[in-house]
């Protein structure tokens, strides 16, 4: 199968960068915008798993740490489908890079490796609403 071409976002934060790194790896932060439940250690090789409810996508989606580098770059690779084991072949990259910007952060955040159009649509609007969730939950 080829894969698909990226989803790429940038968006900028009037908050520290150590609070946006806390927000998107520590897996009791990343619960509160995106999904409802994460665990996961932060260690390049551990697996884990993000939960969302039913009214969502219902389920589990297995996940794994690629390579951590606090606080500016931070990579893993799950699954597009719940309730499946961790499978490198079929799950996608999500990197996130964050710079220090004038009053803020600056957040990119790419997710690569898409085996369908389908799938990656689902996840462009998919980013669309957790980024959104994760911009309010950085306001708190």
């Amino acid at each position: 199968m080829s894969k698909i071409d990226s989803i790429n976002r940038a968006l900028k934060f009037k908050a520290p960068i150590e609070r946006v790194w806390a927000a998107i790896s520590d897996p009791t932060q990343v619960s509160c915008w995106f999904g409802s439940k994460a665990e996961y250690q932060l260690e390049a090789g551990c697996e884990g798993w993000f939960e969302w409810p039913p009214e969502i996508c219902a389920g589990r989606y297995a996940m794994r740490i690629e390579q951590v580098d606090a606080p500016h770059y931070l990579a893993w690779r799950w699954m597009a489908d719940p309730d499946l084991p961790f499978n490198e072949a079929i799950s996608t990259l999500v990197e996130w890079w964050l710079e220090e910007a004038e009053q803020g952060t600056q957040l990119k955040l790419k997710e690569s490796g898409f085996l369908s159009h389908k799938q990656q649509q689902m996840n462009v609007q998919g980013w669309q609403q957790e980024l959104d969730e994760l911009e309010s939950f950085l306001l708190n």
